[in-house]
């Protein structure tokens, strides 16, 4: 029963979305009444939960509702912090543990039944919802064709991860997986951004384009 409390899906204050716990940005109130970022996820108190993205932790800034979830005032730069920690990737990750993070959170994406596996079973859900599209760092060149020709439209997203086809196929129980995918707008989508991010491994065919979009400026 200990386990399955472990997997209980969290909601985000800020956009009210589930998803497991490891996916989201843990901020906890400590018993002594300290409010801190907890990057591990395991510090003692009350805790509260954000995506990792910047658009919810700007709504829980404008919104209150960190405030209101853990009932207390937070530090003036909790925010510029949360900030930081997204746009980081994730403070003190080094290259063996995103991997084992990666590896845990494809496991825990499998088990929910958002992934996508193979592509096959990527291509056909291309059509359906935005996807972010995760592709073996050894695939062949056509399954990488194929992945970049999906994100050139700026609806899905492509990155490279930094596992081989026989640790991913490993850490999803499979053979042989080049590439999956699952939902672009998804925690754990987020944390494996981030975990990327964090790795410098991101390798997006439309960065440029979401980059303008962003700014506000015309192709």
């Amino acid at each position: 029963m200990a386990g399955n409390t472990r997997q209980r899906p969290r909601t985000c204050v800020a956009c009210r979305e589930e998803s497991f716990r490891r996916a989201l940005i843990r901020v906890v109130r400590s018993p002594g009444g300290v409010v801190l970022l907890d990057e591990r996820g395991k510090l003692p108190g009350r805790g509260a939960y954000l995506c990792a993205r910047r658009e919810c932790i700007e709504r829980a800034r404008k919104t209150g509702a960190l405030s209101r979830a853990l009932k207390a005032e937070l530090p003036a730069d909790l925010f510029e912090r949360l900030e930081k920690y997204v746009d980081s990737g994730g403070a003190g990750y080094d290259g063996v543990r995103i991997r084992r993070e990666l590896r845990s959170l494809l496991g825990l994406s499998r088990r929910s039944g958002t992934l996508h596996i193979g592509t096959d079973s990527v291509k056909s859900q291309c059509a359906k919802s935005p996807l972010l599209i995760l592709t073996a760092a050894d695939c062949s060149e056509s399954v990488g064709a194929i992945a970049e020709r999906r994100t050139g439209d700026a609806k899905h997203e492509h990155l490279r991860l930094p596992l081989s086809v026989e640790e991913l196929s490993a850490a999803l129980g499979a053979v042989n997986v080049q590439a999956i995918a699952l939902p672009e707008r998804n925690g754990l989508a987020d944390r494996i951004k981030m975990l990327l991010k964090e790795g410098g491994i991101a390798l997006e065919q439309n960065e440029s384009v979401r980059t303008s979009q962003d700014t506000g400026q015309e192709q």
